[in-house]
Formats: C-alpha cells, sequence, structure tokens
C-alpha cells in the first residue's frame, strides 16, 4: 500500500495561509496542555526556612512550608488536591528541611542519606522531587519539582540595591575590624527602623553563633502552617527595594576582573 505525504513549501506563494495552516498544530497542542492541572513544587532553602519565607514576596506562591512547623504528607495532598480543582497551576515553596511530626526529614521518606557536611549536618536533597512524584501518583495530574540551588547562585543580576548596599556595609565593617587587630567576631547587621527601613552593622562573639541555626519565628507562620503572616512580608520587603542595572556589554554582564593582585606574605 503506497504512503501518502504532504510536503509545503513555506518560501514561496501566498504566506497567510500557509502560516495559520503551520501554526495551527501548535496552537492546539499549547491548548491541551492548559487542559490539565499543574503543581510547580519549588525547592528553596535547607534548614532553617528563610529563603522559602522570601518567596512569600510580590504575588508569592500557593503555599509555603518552612522546617519550623511539622509537615503532614496527608494534609499537604488534601490541600493540593483542592487548590488544583480550584485553579490551572499552583506553585509550592517548600524548604529542603522540612520534617514530619516523627522528626524524619520528607526527603527520607523515599530514600535515607547518611551523607553530612562538615558540621554534621544532614545533607539534604530530593525533597520536591519526592512531593512532586507523590502528587503525581496520589492526584494524577501533571506535577514538576525545580530546585533553585544553582539558579539563585546566579541570579546576581536580580539582587536588589538594598542587598549589595548592605553586602559593602558588611565588608567594610570586616575589614575595618581586621586593620584594629580585631579577632573571634563577625559582622552581624542591625535594623534599627522599620519604616524607614535603617539597618547597621555591628560585631558579635563568633563562638555564639557558629554552627548554629536562626530559626524564623512561629508568629510568622500562619498557624495552619502551609504559608506566612502579613507580619512577616512587612519585615522583608524592605530587603528586596531598589533596583541595580548591571553594565551590559555586547549582551552580557560586565564583570570586575582583577589580573593582578600583589603578594601578601
Amino acid at each position: 500500500m503506497a504512503q501518502m505525504s504532504q510536503a509545503g513549501d513555506l518560501t514561496s506563494g501566498p504566506m497567510l495561509k500557509k502560516i495559520i495552516l503551520f501554526s495551527l498544530p501548535l496552537a492546539a497542542s499549547s491548548f491541551l496542555q492548559l487542559l490539565f492541572n499543574a503543581a510547580d513544587v519549588v525547592v528553596v532553602g535547607r534548614f532553617a526556612g528563610s529563603a522559602a519565607l522570601a518567596s512569600a514576596c510580590g504575588s508569592g506562591p500557593d503555599l509555603i512550608y518552612l522546617p519550623e512547623v511539622p509537615f503532614d504528607v496527608d494534609v499537604f495532598l488534601e490541600k493540593v488536591k483542592k487548590l488544583v480543582a480550584e485553579k490551572q497551576s499552583i506553585v509550592i515553596a517548600v524548604s529542603e528541611g522540612i520534617k514530619t511530626a516523627d522528626g524524619r526529614y520528607v526527603c527520607e521518606l523515599s530514600a535515607h542519606s547518611d551523607k553530612t557536611d562538615s558540621f554534621g549536618h544532614v545533607q539534604l536533597s530530593g525533597t520536591g522531587k519526592y512531593l512532586s512524584d507523590l502528587i503525581i501518583e496520589k492526584l494524577g495530574c501533571k506535577s514538576r519539582a525545580i530546585e533553585l540551588s544553582t539558579l539563585q547562585r546566579c541570579a546576581g543580576h536580580l539582587t536588589s540595591r538594598v542587598d549589595i548596599t548592605e553586602a559593602y556595609q558588611v565588608g567594610g565593617t570586616a575589614v575595618k575590624a581586621a586593620f584594629e587587630g580585631k579577632t573571634g567576631q563577625m559582622v552581624i547587621l542591625k535594623r534599627v527602623s522599620q519604616d524607614p527601613y535603617i539597618c547597621t552593622t555591628d560585631l558579635y562573639d563568633v563562638h555564639k553563633v557558629a554552627n548554629l541555626e536562626k530559626k524564623v519565628p512561629r508568629f510568622w507562620i500562619t498557624e495552619e502552617g502551609d504559608y506566612v503572616t502579613a507580619e512577616m512580608k512587612n519585615y522583608i520587603e524592605p530587603l528586596i527595594q531598589a533596583e541595580l542595572t548591571p553594565i551590559m556589554i555586547t549582551g552580557q554582564p560586565r564583570h570586575i576582573i582583577i589580573d593582578d593582585l600583589p603578594d601578601i606574605k
């Protein structure tokens, strides 16, 4: 039986009809994609949930889970099921360090890890993948896990002016302390005013803070444990104010490159 094939020349003749016929399958496939609900699980942060907490700025995700509150897998699935029934797509921000009520890391529910860092902390990985796979298996909707680990480290061009200014302040204070012969101390930021926002630097005994975690206050997390409060948003919003446009050369950001450094002995 002879096979039939159709070929079209898009380089000659009337173009409008050809472009429409060419784009129809693409438009149809895009429309079909919209018919399926989707849940994106975005992994931000490790132990203390400050990075996941910061995701609440702007429009914010639909759910935020921090390690300061025990995580219930069944309750999580029920909330996701309700959301995907109401919305076409949802975004969930989770900290890699979330734990169940019995103290197990969620990422260990699929595979236990014995790897630790130099401080003895368990190296966490796979929380987003586990939850995303669970959504697919239990709810039957599309889902994907996005870990912002390297992506956020490559986003220096999105750093706020406030963040950059405070980074310079911290560096300047550290250099000044070193020249003054001070040791065993670290630079800290102290917020002295919320409105207007004013932050200063100070020195603190490093032995009192090394290998310790500063937790997100419980009153900054909703009673249900799946989002953050307005008070928290008010606290972190000053940190993302003002933009700094990077210098671009031939479409790429220009960075400071130091070729010759003096020998320090």
